[in-house]
C-alpha cells in the first residue's frame, strides 16, 4: 500500500480534528505508521521535514495529486529550465552581436518578451515548498523585544528642572512660566505730579507734570547741549511719521498714486509750537507731500520760528500770511495745529473758522493744557512727559525726546523709559 501511494500528495483528516497534508514517502516497517515529507499541518508548514501518522489516528484520507501528475509537473519544470538555458545562450549571442551590429526595433521587442518570460519563470517557477521551511514564531520573537524599556530609552530627556521645583500651576497665554522679577508699573516718579495720570498700552504708569517742572526740565536739557533746534527736529520728525501713517502710509505714498498725492496744511503761531510745526512741514515736503504753512501772526517771529522758516523757504511748499488767501484754500487731507503755547490766549478768528470748517482730521503739536483756544483736535503730540491735558486735546501721544536719564535726575524726576522700542506711544487716562 505504501508503494502504491508513494509520491502522491494526500490530505489526511485526523481523529483529533487536525488536517495534515504532504507527499507520501513510505511507511514504517510495521506498516502501522504513514510517513509524509514536506508536511503541512492545519495549513501551516510543519517544523520538521517529515511527519509520521499512525493508522489509528487517520479518520479520512484524500489523494490531492497522483504521482503521475507530479511527474508531469516535474517534466514541465525541466522544460522550463531547458528554455531558460536556451534563452540565456541566445541572450549571450545577442550581446556579442550587439557590440558590432546596432539593435533593430524587432530585436528590441523580442529581447523584451524574452526577458519578461525569464522574470516570470524565475518568480513563479520555484515551488513554495523549497522556500518555506518552518513557521515564524511571532510570540517568541516579540517576547525578545522589550517595548517599554526601548520607549523609555528613546524618550528619556535630561531633568533640567528638579521635580520638587516643578509647579502644577496653570498659566494664561500672556503669563510667563519662568519666575522673574515682578514688573514695576510705576517707573517714573515726579516730585510734584499734576492732576491727571496716564498709562501706556503695556500698563506702565506715566504721571503728568506741572508747567513749572516742565520748563525746569527743558532749561536743564538746553543747558546740557540738547538745544531748542535739536528738540524741534526730534518732535518734528515724530509728527511727520504720525502724519504719514495717518494719511495711509505705504498705500498712499506709492509712486503710482500721483493723482492722490496728499495735501497737508500746517497752522503755525509765533512760538515754540509754531517752530515745531514749520519743521514738520519741511520734513513732510521732503516726502513729496504738498504742504501749506499758515502763519497766524505774520509780523511776529521768534528766533526758533525764523530759523525754521529760513529752511522751509527752500522747499516747494506754499506759505500763507493773509486771511484772503486762507479763504481760497481747498480742503486738505490733514491739518497740523501748532498755534498755541501756555501764554496764548486767543487765535485769529479767520484761522479758527477755517479750522472748524475743514473735514480733515486735526493734530496738535505740543498744545497747552487746556488745548488750543477755540479749536478742538483729534490727536495731540507732546514731548517727554505729559501735562494734565483737557479733552479738547484729543488722544495724547508721547514723543521720546532722547533726554539723558541724569538730566531727569537733576530735575528731581526718577525716570525709566516707558517707550520700549518705539519713539512715539499713545497714553490713556488712568
Amino acid at each position: 500500500m505504501a508503494n502504491q501511494y508513494k509520491g502522491c500528495c494526500v490530505s489526511i483528516d485526523c481523529i483529533d480534528g487536525s488536517v495534515v497534508q504532504g507527499e507520501v514517502s513510505g511507511m514504517t516497517d510495521d506498516n502501522e505508521t504513514l510517513i509524509l515529507k514536506r508536511p503541512f499541518k492545519n495549513g501551516i508548514p510543519f517544523k520538521e521535514p517529515e511527519i509520521q501518522i499512525k493508522a489509528t489516528m487517520i479518520a479520512n484520507l484524500k489523494i490531492i495529486k497522483a504521482h503521475i501528475e507530479m511527474d508531469r509537473e516535474f517534466d514541465s519544470q525541466l522544460v522550463i529550465d531547458e528554455k531558460k538555458s536556451v534563452s540565456m545562450k541566445q541572450n549571450n549571442k545577442q550581446k556579442i552581436k550587439s557590440k558590432n551590429i546596432p539593435n533593430t526595433v524587432s530585436d528590441q521587442s523580442s529581447q523584451y518578451f524574452t526577458n519578461h518570460k525569464e522574470r516570470n519563470d524565475a518568480c513563479f517557477g520555484v515551488s513554495l515548498d523549497n522556500i518555506v521551511k518552518e513557521d515564524f514564531d511571532f510570540e517568541k520573537n516579540l517576547a525578545l523585544f522589550n517595548k517599554k524599556a526601548f520607549y523609555n530609552k528613546l524618550h528619556k530627556k535630561p531633568d533640567l528642572v528638579p521635580q520638587e521645583k516643578i509647579s502644577n500651576n496653570k498659566y494664561k497665554h500672556n503669563e510667563n512660566v519662568l519666575h522673574s522679577t515682578p514688573v514695576k508699573f510705576r517707573q517714573v516718579t515726579v516730585p510734584s505730579p499734576a492732576v491727571n495720570e496716564y498709562i501706556t498700552d503695556d500698563g506702565l504708569v506715566v504721571p503728568s507734570i506741572t508747567s513749572e517742572l516742565r520748563w525746569k526740565l527743558f532749561n536743564l536739557v538746553e543747558e546740557n547741549g540738547l538745544t531748542s533746534g535739536r528738540q524741534n527736529e526730534i518732535i518734528g520728525r515724530a509728527a511727520t511719521e504720525m502724519v504719514l501713517q495717518l494719511l495711509g502710509g505705504s498705500y498712499r505714498f506709492n509712486p503710482r498714486n500721483e493723482h492722490q498725492w496728499p495735501r497737508v496744511v500746517v497752522l503755525c503761531g509765533p512760538n515754540r509750537s509754531g517752530a515745531m510745526g514749520v519743521n514738520c512741514a519741511r520734513q513732510l515736503s521732503s516726502y513729496g507731500v504738498h504742504t501749506v504753512v499758515v502763519l497766524s501772526e505774520p509780523g511776529l517771529y521768534t528766533p526758533q520760528l525764523a530759523n525754521e522758516m529760513s529752511l522751509y523757504q527752500f522747499t516747494t511748499g506754499r506759505l500763507i500770511t493773509s486771511a484772503a488767501e486762507l479763504h481760497g484754500l481747498l480742503d486738505p487731507d490733514f491739518v497740523v495745529v501748532a498755534l498755541a503755547d501756555e501764554q496764548t490766549d486767543t487765535i485769529s478768528h479767520n484761522i479758527v473758522n477755517w479750522a472748524k470748517s475743514v473735514r480733515a482730521p486735526l493734530m496738535a503739536i505740543d498744545p497747552p493744557c487746556d488745548g488750543t483756544p477755540s479749536i478742538s483736535v483729534k490727536y495731540s503730540l507732546v514731548p517727554s512727559l505729559p501735562l494734565s491735558y483737557s479733552e479738547s486735546n484729543g488722544k495724547i501721544y508721547l514723543c521720546n525726546m532722547a533726554i539723558p536719564t541724569q538730566v531727569f535726575h537733576l530735575a528731581g524726576i526718577q525716570y525709566k523709559s516707558p517707550f520700549g522700542s518705539k519713539s512715539v506711544i499713545p497714553l490713556h487716562i488712568n
